[in-house]
C-alpha cells in the first residue's frame, strides 16, 4: 500500500478515535436519559422565572404612546398583544435579568395593520356586540387602519381628531353629529342627559343601539309622533354621526 494512503488512513483513524472518545467522556451525564438532549436542561429552563414588562414600564421610554394608550379604549390591552406579533418578542417581554430596551429604540410596528386589527375587529357572528366590528372590504377598501385610526386609541385619528368606533357604515363625523344633536336637546337634554323622566338619556348609549332605534323610527317599525318626524329627516350618514356623538359622550 502506498505510503501516502497509509498516512491518510492513520489520520482518519486518529480523528475517529477522538470522536468516539469525545462522545464517551464529554457529554453531560444526563444526556440521552429522555432523548437526544441533556435531561437536566429541563429543570434549568423551568427554573427561569419569566418577567413580563407591563405597559407602565414603557411610560418613561415612550411617554406619548403611553399617554395615548392609557386614556383610550385600547387600555384594556397589553402592549404584547399587538407588538409581539410584529417585532422581536424581547422588546416586550424578557427573562429575569435581561436588559430593558433602549429609550431610543422604536417599538416594532406592523407592516400590515389590516391583518393585525381584524384579529379582533373583523365582523363575526359569534363576536359580542361591545366589540367594534367591521366588514373589512366595505369599511376601508385597501386602506391601512392607521390611515384613520390611532392604533393606541382608535376612537381618535393620528392627529387627535375624534372619530367613531368601527361600524358597518364606516367612520362617523363626530362634529356633524354634535350639530345634529341640537335637535334632540329639547327632550333629551343638551348633554344627552334628560331632565324629564319620560325621555331616555342618550349620552353613553351604545352606538349600534342608537342606530337601530333611529332606523326603526325611520322605517315605521317603532312609532312615536315626535321621533317619527325627526328620524325621517335624517340620512343614513346623519344617523351614524349623531349615534357616534352620543355614544362617545360621558355617562356622568
Amino acid at each position: 500500500m502506498p505510503k501516502h494512503i497509509r498516512r491518510l488512513i492513520a489520520i482518519l483513524a486518529v480523528f475517529a478515535l477522538l470522536f468516539v472518545g469525545g462522545r464517551l467522556y464529554f457529554p453531560p451525564k444526563s444526556f440521552g436519559v429522555y432523548g437526544h438532549y441533556r435531561a437536566a436542561s429541563v429543570e434549568d429552563i423551568a427554573a427561569h422565572l419569566p418577567a413580563y414588562r407591563s405597559p407602565d414600564s414603557f411610560s418613561t421610554d415612550y411617554p406619548k404612546e403611553y399617554a395615548t394608550w392609557s386614556s383610550g379604549i385600547h387600555n384594556v390591552l397589553k402592549c404584547q398583544v399587538c407588538h409581539t406579533n410584529v417585532g422581536n418578542a424581547p422588546m416586550m417581554a424578557s427573562l429575569a435579568g435581561a436588559t430593558s430596551p433602549s429609550a431610543s429604540a422604536a417599538l416594532p410596528a406592523s407592516a400590515d395593520y389590516r391583518r393585525l386589527c381584524v384579529k379582533c375587529h373583523e365582523k363575526i357572528a359569534g363576536r359580542p356586540d361591545f366589540m367594534p366590528q367591521i366588514e373589512l372590504d366595505s369599511h376601508s377598501p385597501g386602506q391601512a387602519c392607521t390611515a384613520c385610526h390611532d392604533p393606541h386609541s382608535p376612537l381618535f385619528s393620528n392627529t387627535g381628531v375624534p372619530i367613531s368606533a368601527a361600524g358597518g357604515a364606516g367612520i362617523a363625523d363626530i362634529a356633524a353629529g354634535k350639530k345634529l344633536s341640537a335637535t334632540c336637546a329639547a327632550c333629551h337634554g343638551p348633554d344627552g342627559v334628560s331632565a324629564i323622566a319620560m325621555f331616555p338619556n342618550l349620552a353613553c348609549q351604545k352606538q349600534p343601539y342608537l342606530i337601530g332605534a333611529l332606523t326603526e323610527y325611520q322605517s315605521g317599525k317603532r312609532a312615536n309622533p315626535i321621533m317619527d318626524g325627526v328620524a325621517k329627516s335624517l340620512t343614513t350618514a346623519d344617523i351614524q354621526n349623531v349615534a357616534a356623538y352620543f355614544a362617545g359622550m360621558s355617562c356622568k
